[in-house]
């Protein structure tokens, strides 16, 4: 059983960092983690995926406080997967598959020595823009996406975890090691690291139209890509993608990435600025606030309301420190991104309004900035995954 050394000792509650995950994983509190420096953001970790999938039929199983695979076992039909020949799972749009992750949780010393550890999760920025849900399982909770001490009370501290995914617009690809979604960790729980402010709101959201509470509003002004004037992206619909591959959800440099336009059409509001949401589509959008974050500060980002009107919200997930600081074209502060999804009924959007609600965490220990992170979206305005080519110039 790993044992808590000095490391540990000038912890305070909050989010951590890379750091201090990494020191976690070195004394085993962690197991099965990846080597590659791009597993780790500033204040969280990827979990990557196993070989061993099952797709549930009869679509979510919410946990329930047991051993989750056993309880799926006893309780639904699940199917085994098995790999393509290239090692590679499909996914169909619009079904429900499960994969345990490779990470383990061995949380038994850190819960009773340092208080309590808790974790969140989210789906990947760049999974979530291809419409695909993710929610991490961990064996003991009873909620999707969270963890806390309690839950490991009767399993000597130990967790194994599983990530449910429904990809809902386009079919995809995945492959063992890959990863869909990431953790987050605290020390204490996360209600009571949270920060708030009227001036960390001004300090964070650098052009914040008339919003001082932390909350993000929708950017229907035009910009301008390679060329083209739009407001958002709409994803073609699913009657027209009978002839297109699916979106494989890994980075390969020598596999040549998707022409988006096979996938995505642009879209400009009208002259009222507004756009209007059509039922069952797929939407990416911009915030009109400009995010910069301070080292000390970690971001969650969720719907004002899970439901707007007759759209749904779905994730804009972590916001991870020095998110908007240092942009290559000398700016301060980048927006977020909202994948939005029509419903039922068409709904019209409006120029400016409200749309999601960042939540501040105090970060355990401060980040410290390095070459190796990942800040491909730093630069961003509106932009697709980057499982996607670069949007080019129209052959029309």
């Amino acid at each position: 059983m790993p044992t808590l050394s000095s490391t540990y000792d000038q912890w305070i509650p909050g989010v951590l960092s890379k750091i201090q995950i990494k020191a976690l994983i070195a004394d085993d509190f962690i197991t099965n983690t990846s080597s590659e420096p791009s597993a780790f953001d500033y204040s969280s970790m990827d979990l990557h995926l196993t070989e061993e999938g099952y797709r549930l039929p009869n679509g979510s199983i919410k946990p329930s406080g047991t051993r989750y695979l056993h309880h799926v076992k006893l309780s639904s039909k699940c199917e085994t997967l098995s790999p393509e020949g290239d090692g590679s799972f499909l996914l169909k749009r619009q079904h429900t598959y499960l994969f345990k992750l490779s990470e383990r949780l061995v949380l038994r010393e850190v819960i009773r020595e340092m208080g309590g550890l808790y974790g969140q999760a989210t789906a990947k920025s760049s999974v979530g823009r291809v419409d695909v849900l993710a929610r991490l399982i961990v064996d003991g909770s009873r909620d999707y996406e969270i963890f806390a001490p309690e839950d490991f009370t009767d399993r000597d501290g130990k967790g194994d975890m599983y990530v449910e995914i429904t990809p809902i617009t386009f079919d995809v690809k995945l492959r063992p090691g890959g990863s869909v979604n990431q953790l987050r960790l605290f020390l204490g729980a996360p209600s009571e690291v949270e920060m708030r402010g009227d001036v960390l709101y001004r300090r964070v959201l650098r052009t914040a139209g008339n919003n001082s509470d932390g909350s993000l509003s929708v950017n229907l002004d035009d910009t301008t890509i390679c060329g083209e004037s739009t407001a958002a992206f709409v994803a073609t619909p699913p009657s027209e993608q009978n002839s297109r591959e699916p979106v494989r959800l890994w980075k390969d440099d020598k596999i040549e990435k998707p022409n988006p336009r096979l996938f995505w059409s642009l879209l400009k509001a009208d002259e009222y600025k507004r756009l209007t949401i059509a039922k069952d589509n797929f939407y990416i959008l911009r915030s009109k606030e400009a995010i910069a974050l301070p080292k000390g500060v970690a971001v969650y980002c969720r719907a004002s309301d899970e439901t707007i009107g007759e759209m749904r919200i779905h994730y804009a997930g972590f916001v991870h420190p020095l998110f908007g600081y240092n942009r290559t074209d000398g700016k301060v502060g980048t927006p977020l991104i909202f994948e939005v999804r029509g419903h039922n009924v068409n709904v019209s959007l409006v120029d400016g309004e409200r749309m999601a609600k960042l939540t501040f965490y105090r970060m355990s220990q401060d980040a410290v900035q390095d070459a190796e992170t990942d800040m491909s979206y730093n630069d961003q305005e509106l932009q697709l995954s980057k499982f996607f080519a670069d949007w080019s110039p129209s052959q029309n």
